[in-house]
C-alpha cells in the first residue's frame, strides 16, 4: 500500500516540478540565449529562436548597433536580471530585463577581466509553441556604458 502512494507523490512532484521549469525557467533561458546570439551578431540563428522576426528585423534592434559596433573587441559573458513579468491578454508572456554586456574596447587587451560594461534594458515578448517557447518581440534600449578599470 505504501508503495503505491510512493510512487504516486513522486509522479506529482515530477509534474509540478516540470510545469515550474517549462512556464519559469525555460521562457528567461530561451530569452537570455536569444539576447546572447543578437549580442554575438548572429542573427540567422536568432531569427530561428523567433517567431516572426526576420534576420534583418532582429539586426536593425542589435545590442552592437546599438551601443556602437566600433567599440567591441573582446566580448565576456553577459549578466541577465529579470526585473519583471507579465503575462499578457493573449496568453504571450512579456520579460523586462537588464542584460551587462561585459567587453574590452577596440585597442584594448585583456583576457582575465572586462574594461567596459554596458547596460541595456530589454523587453521581450515570448510564446510558448509546439517547439517551445519562441520570441515574438524584442526591444533593446543603452542605459549606460561605463568603465570598469577604475575600480
Amino acid at each position: 500500500m505504501k508503495r503505491p502512494i510512493a510512487v504516486a507523490l513522486l509522479a506529482v512532484a515530477a509534474f509540478a516540478g516540470y510545469r515550474y521549469y517549462a512556464t519559469s525557467i525555460a521562457p528567461e533561458r530561451r530569452y537570455e540565449a536569444f539576447a546572447e546570439e543578437v549580442l554575438h551578431r548572429r542573427y540567422d540563428a536568432a531569427a530561428a529562436m523567433s517567431d516572426g522576426l526576420s534576420a534583418g528585423d532582429i539586426a536593425r534592434n542589435g545590442t552592437q548597433e546599438a551601443i556602437g559596433s566600433a567599440m567591441f573587441q573582446t566580448l565576456f559573458p553577459s549578466r541577465f536580471a529579470v526585473t519583471s513579468r507579465e503575462t499578457a491578454p493573449d496568453g504571450a508572456l512579456v520579460l523586462h530585463a537588464v542584460q551587462t554586456v561585459l567587453f574590452n574596447p577596440a585597442g584594448v587587451e585583456s583576457a582575465v577581466r572586462p574594461a567596459m560594461s554596458a547596460t541595456m534594458t530589454q523587453t521581450v515578448t515570448l510564446r510558448k509553441s509546439a517547439g517551445g517557447w519562441k520570441v515574438a518581440a524584442f526591444e533593446n534600449k543603452v542605459e549606460k556604458v561605463v568603465s570598469l578599470t577604475s575600480r
